[in-house]
């Protein structure tokens, strides 16, 4: 049951968000009585204590194993099992890329402080260790910039799923089909690590210096 309760109420808060989302409504979705939803959590901010720990957290923790694994050696790799996992996970939650942006990412989401307790900064660090030795060791374009990588593998992949239902009903714009976007999300990336030919670097550096003249 209160598996259930968590299943209606993340899915109520992605499609219409949290201050929109009454206890009743999650306990009508469930089919129970809005007493049973106060039985197992007591209050809203016990809920979504509840969401996060229990739905958003693990979630995370999932997609950062990858930099736990062997497949961390590879900054290639590496980067492709995240996007992997990051399309794994919203398959399963397809309720998390809404809420992701309506409750994370703007301001003023109910969900913002919460996570910002819970960001995986060693995960993070690690990541950026590993992409700026492959950096330097010529086998990832040293034109990135590593810190920004995941932030945009992440807005890559969340953004698009997060309004898809926008662009479905946007007169002349494809419909976003997740196996296309892993795909196209993955050609990209693969293009942007791939390493600057030092013949390449020279002409953008003499034009950068050109234009500085």
């Amino acid at each position: 049951m209160r598996e259930r309760l968590l299943a209606s109420a993340t899915q109520l808060f992605g499609e219409q968000g949290i201050a929109a989302t009454t206890m009743a409504q999650i306990a009508e979705a469930a089919g129970v009585t809005s007493a049973m939803v106060h039985y197992y959590f007591t209050n809203r901010e016990k809920l979504l204590d509840a969401v996060v720990e229990e739905r958003i957290a693990r979630s995370i923790a999932f997609v950062w194993e990858s930099v736990e694994g062997e497949v961390a050696q590879d900054a290639h790799a590496l980067v492709e099992e995240i996007v992997a996992r990051l399309f794994e996970v919203t398959s399963r939650m397809p309720w998390l890329p809404p809420l992701w942006l309506r409750e994370i990412v703007n301001e003023g989401g109910l969900l913002r402080e919460r996570m910002l307790r819970r960001l995986p900064v060693e995960q993070l660090q690690r990541f950026v260790a590993r992409i700026g030795e492959a950096q330097r060791s010529g086998s990832v374009n040293a034109e990135l910039e590593a810190p920004l990588l995941f932030m945009s593998i992440l807005a890559l992949v969340m953004l698009p799923l997060a309004t898809s239902k926008i662009w479905q009903n946007a007169r002349g714009f494809p419909i976003i089909e997740r196996d296309a976007l892993h795909r196209h999300v993955s050609a990209l990336l693969r293009a942007a690590l791939r390493p600057v030919p030092p013949q390449r670097r020279v002409r953008r550096a003499s034009g950068r210096k050109e234009d500085a003249s």
